[in-house]
Formats: C-alpha cells, sequence, structure tokens
C-alpha cells in the first residue's frame, strides 16, 4: 500500500529529518495549490523544523522560495548537467546540494562549502565507500540502511 504524506507525517514528524524530494517533468512547476497543500501539512505537524524540500527542477525550486519561504531547499542532480549543481543552488537561493555518485568530488564539495551549502550524497549503502565521502567533506550520505552505515562510520 502507498502511504499518504499525511500518514508519513502523522507518524515520523519531528522525530526525524525529512527530505521531502518534489518531482516535476520537464522543468515545469506544480499547481500552486498543490505546494499549498503540502506547506499546509508541513505547518499542521508542526515539522517545519524537520523537513526539507528537494528537487533538481529549477523552476519548482523559485516556486517553493516563493510559496514556503521558511522551508529550507536543497538542489538535486540534474542529469543534463551534472557539474552545475553548486551555481544552480547558489542561484537559487538553496541552503543544500544533493550530489548523485558518481558526478561529485572534492572540488564540487568545497565550493559547495564555500557558498555556505550543506552537502548530501545520493547514495552510498556500502559503509566504506560512505566513509570516503564523509572524508571528502559530504556532510550527510543518504542510505537505505541507515543503521549499517552509521554504525559502521561512527557518523550520526
Amino acid at each position: 500500500r502507498i502511504l499518504r504524506f499525511e500518514e508519513i507525517l502523522r507518524k515520523f514528524s519531528c522525530h526525524t529529518i525529512m527530505n521531502i524530494h518534489l518531482k516535476s517533468l520537464q522543468d515545469r512547476p506544480w499547481n500552486d495549490a498543490h505546494v499549498k497543500k503540502v506547506v499546509d501539512l508541513i505547518d499542521a505537524f508542526d515539522a517545519r523544523g524537520h523537513v526539507y524540500f528537494m528537487t533538481e527542477n529549477d523552476v519548482l525550486q523559485a516556486q517553493l522560495a516563493r510559496l514556503a519561504p521558511g522551508i529550507p531547499r536543497c538542489m538535486g542532480h540534474d542529469h543534463r548537467r551534472p557539474g552545475e549543481i553548486v551555481e544552480r543552488a547558489i542561484a537559487s537561493g538553496c541552503q543544500m546540494v544533493q550530489f548523485f555518485r558518481p558526478h561529485v568530488d572534492r572540488a564540487a564539495v568545497e565550493r559547495a562549502h564555500a557558498a555556505g551549502l550543506r552537502c548530501n550524497l545520493f547514495s552510498a549503502n556500502d559503509p566504506s565507500e560512505a566513509e570516503r565521502y564523509f572524508a571528502m567533506g559530504i556532510d550527510t550520505v543518504l542510505a537505505d540502511d541507515y543503521l549499517t552505515v552509521s554504525s559502521a562510520t561512527g557518523v550520526r
């Protein structure tokens, strides 16, 4: 069964940080009413301090900045222009970038950090691989099995 966003918020709100990945085809925005509904649900569960939006869509980034200015945003990897993620995040006023392996190197992480951006990586499920990314300066490694990676790397 597919859970509704409200059910996820009801169970996990304020107990974990939620990377809310919003997708849209061909650089299109969402309907404003749909974005507002997502924001209203976040607010209904008092979760603003525990969520951030992630999308690779620059048009949707601008829409989120306009409709949900108090919710942090993360620029995602765009396969059409992988080397531009840091510059796109800066231009969009994001607080984070979410690199996609193997399209990340130390220089990109350093550019992001110099601009005040936190760096996520999607994804590393092998602890030794995660350690290499942490050594590169990645702040957060997304993993399918958080406990295995966290326990092996000592990173929380």
